[in-house]
Formats: structure tokens, sequence, C-alpha cells
């Protein structure tokens, strides 16, 4: 019998439980009963558990390429300030902002009430409606562009240590 450590979706090592290799069956560590018993016993007759694969470089820029993309959605959707006022920066929001000024160019006297960010409405005029738009837009581009930045210099990393000094959590827009 033999055990290896398995890992959850983002590839971290999961503390509590082992795989039996045998049948597949995930055995957890410290629970009450025969499976665990049996692999607490294995491991006391000085066995070890299989580690994880290392992964390549290439499988290692794949996983750092997608946690970017997870953290520029986050930063993209997180809200801005657009003419003095608190905005939803989520997909739907932008949207919605985008066929608010299409109607507002259509007829330059459209108004509109915008619900903001703390749940307040503010009448938006033509004119505001294009400042906010242009606002709005402007923190989601940046938020592309750093992440355009750092999938640069993941692409350039040469090995996974470089990869794993690049920082994705810090340098966004707010």
């Amino acid at each position: 019998m033999s055990y290896s450590i398995i890992s959850d979706v983002s590839g971290s090592p999961l503390a509590r439980v082992v795989r039996r290799i045998a049948d597949g069956a995930v055995v957890p560590i410290d629970a009450d009963s025969v499976d665990s018993a049996a692999y607490r016993q294995w491991l006391a007759d000085g066995n070890v558990p299989t580690p994880l694969a290392t992964p390549t470089l290439a499988e290692a820029k794949i996983k750092k390429l997608a946690a970017l993309a997870e953290r520029r959605w986050r930063a993209e959707t997180v809200g801005t300030m657009a003419s003095g006022m608190n905005l939803p920066t989520d997909e739907k929001t932008q949207a919605k902002l985008t066929a608010a000024v299409v109607a507002s160019v259509l007829d330059n006297d459209y108004a509109v009430n915008w619900k903001l960010a703390d749940g307040n409405f503010v009448l938006l005029d033509h004119a505001t409606l294009v400042a906010v738009a242009q606002g709005v837009r402007a923190h989601v581009q940046s938020c592309f562009d750093r992440e355009a930045q750092l999938v640069t210099a993941i692409g350039a990393a040469s090995d996974v240590a470089a990869l794993a000094a690049i920082e994705i959590e810090t340098g966004w827009p707010v």
C-alpha cells in the first residue's frame, strides 16, 4: 500500500487528506476510521507519501496567467471614482453605462437616474454621462494595462524562481 499527497485546484497541497494509490481513494489523515488508522500505521512504519509533482515552467506560467486574469477581473470590478462619484465597475454596469451614453448621444437632452455604489441615485445629464463613462473606461483600461505588463513579465520569466518573484497582487488602479 502507498499514498500520495494531493492538491487543491490551485496546486496547493491538501493538509488533511492523502490519496491511496492502489484505488485512488481519498483518505483523511486524522479521522477515526480504518483507512486513516492504516495510513498512520504506514507512516509509523517509516513510509513517506509521494510528493506532488513539480510543475514545469510552462505549467507554472499557465497557472500564474490564470491567477493574473482573475486578479485583473477583481481590480476591474471593484469600482472607481469618476466625476467625484463612487461608481460600480462590474460588467453589467459597464454595459448599462455604455447604453446610457449611446442614448444621450442620440438625444443630448437625455438624462438618467443612475445608481451609485453606495445605493444612492444621482441624475446624470449628457455631459456627466460621457464624463462618468470615460472615467469608468479609464479605470477598466488601467486594469488591462497592468495585466498586459504582468503578462509580459510572466512570459519573460526564465525559471520558476523568476516567475515566483513576479508580484501580481500589487500595482492595480484604485
